[in-house]
């Protein structure tokens, strides 16, 4: 429990003794950016917008004249024939026919088919944004206890040159007392004991820091190396903020979205359409079948079409469409009301390790006066070391206990951030 509690030490001695000024600093939010933008899958969102780019420029060529060319070669069993003679004329249709046709239409209203099929393709694409802004929120959690596992590794190794160095003071009143009599021996063989654990603890505190250190900058693809690392305000503004800023919001308002431009794609379905239809030709016969030539054409008109049986499913679609829309804001209700309770949970956990940090702050000064004493009164061979040690060891447990509290809220304050939203990189 102790190697535990010594892997979680006093954050707050940083603020107090790390120089400012003299490395480069970076914060958690800044590291939550740089991984942000390093991710891979955050490719995927240019790439989303491009396909949808494409798509919809498709979807407007439908506007464009349309030009086709057709041909047929037949032979026909019979032919019209007159059933009488008229003098003076003959005819004689061709049992071969033959034409070249082509035509040019243009569509004057598609009943607003195409409008509605952008709205779904622009739809579409943005719930696949938010999808991938869902995932890459999660980025913000594994790098929020990376960094904090740093800031740990630093107080510990700030408290450990301090705790080292009050054993060497100890240790030189410890000799000065073994040579003036009143000391045994094993108090300074005691003393150099815990001098050399705090030693070996040292080495093995800068080799598990410079892991975390190299995971963070495997996250956010910038070398870290020499920079100090600031820890995060414990009263920020957005503190007291009740505003759900989640993306999932984004993602579940996207996709009802795209469920409102599906039910106005089907009203499209159902409208009739107009277009502009110009033919030209060669063929024989041609438009004249009493002569048995090839003769030259044209035809110009207008043409509507109505496909009337998207009417005998439309009421299904939509009923079905309804249906998914209110799961969806269901969805985001229950989300909502989850989302507002863990706040709650949250919120009590930072007041909570706030009000243990009072406590705490009246404990160590205690507890620091008592350790003064024991060091006079083990001077004056009042106490023993073993006495005084153990009055070290209390004023260094409070201190980690103050520690584990000081963690304890940046946690749940980055825990609520995160819930409530504010955790988003600013673009």
């Amino acid at each position: 429990m102790k190697k535990v509690l010594t892997h979680i030490f006093v954050l707050s001695q940083l603020v107090l003794v790390c120089p400012v000024g003299l490395l480069a600093q970076v914060t958690i939010d800044r590291c939550m950016e740089m991984a942000r933008e390093n991710y891979p899958q955050i490719r995927q969102l240019n790439l989303i917008e491009e396909a949808s780019h494409y798509e919809v420029a498709s979807i407007s060529k439908s506007w464009l004249p349309h030009l086709s060319v057709s041909g047929k070669a037949a032979y026909q069993s019979d032919v019209v024939e007159m059933p009488f003679d008229i003098p003076g004329f003959t005819f004689d249709l061709p049992h071969d026919q033959y034409s070249l046709v082509g035509e040019i239409s243009q569509t004057i209203w598609d009943g607003g088919v195409s409008g509605r099929q952008k709205e779904v393709t622009v739809s579409g694409a943005q719930v696949q944004k938010e999808e991938v802004e869902v995932s890459l929120y999660s980025v913000n959690e594994r790098v929020q206890k990376i960094f904090l596992g740093i800031l740990l590794y630093d107080g510990q190794l700030q408290q450990n040159s301090i705790l080292e160095k009050s054993l060497e003071r100890n240790a030189r009143h410890a000799q000065a007392c073994i040579e003036n009599g009143t000391a045994y021996r094993s108090d300074l063989e005691m003393i150099q004991v815990n001098i050399l654990n705090c030693e070996q603890q040292r080495e093995e505190l800068v080799r598990d820091r410079q892991t975390y250190v190299e995971m963070l900058e495997k996250l956010t693809g910038t070398s870290l190396e020499g920079q100090e690392f600031v820890i995060p305000d414990e009263s920020p503004e957005w503190l007291f903020q009740e505003e759900i800023l989640r993306p999932e919001i984004g993602l579940y308002n996207a996709r009802i979205q795209q469920q409102e431009a599906m039910v106005r794609q089907l009203d499209s379905k159902i409208s009739p359409k107009f277009s502009l239809s110009l033919q030209g030709g060669i063929g024989r016969p041609g438009l004249n079948i009493l002569e048995n030539s090839f003769q030259p054409y044209w035809t110009a008109g207008v043409k509507m079409s109505w496909d009337i049986g998207a009417l005998y499913t439309r009421k299904d679609e939509k009923r079905k469409l309804d249906a998914q829309m209110r799961k969806i804001e269901s969805d985001k209700e229950t989300f909502m009301f989850n989302t507002g309770l863990d706040a709650v949970q949250m919120r009590n956990s930072i007041d909570k390790a706030k009000s243990l940090l009072d406590r705490d702050r009246e404990i160590i000064a205690l507890r620091e006066s008592i350790r003064a004493s024991g060091e006079e009164q083990y001077r004056n061979g009042v106490i023993t070391m073993t006495d005084l040690m153990s009055r070290i060891d209390d004023e260094y447990d409070a201190k980690v206990a103050e520690s584990i509290h000081r963690i304890q809220l940046l946690m749940a304050i980055y825990d609520l951030k995160n819930c409530l939203g504010y955790g988003i990189p600013a673009e």
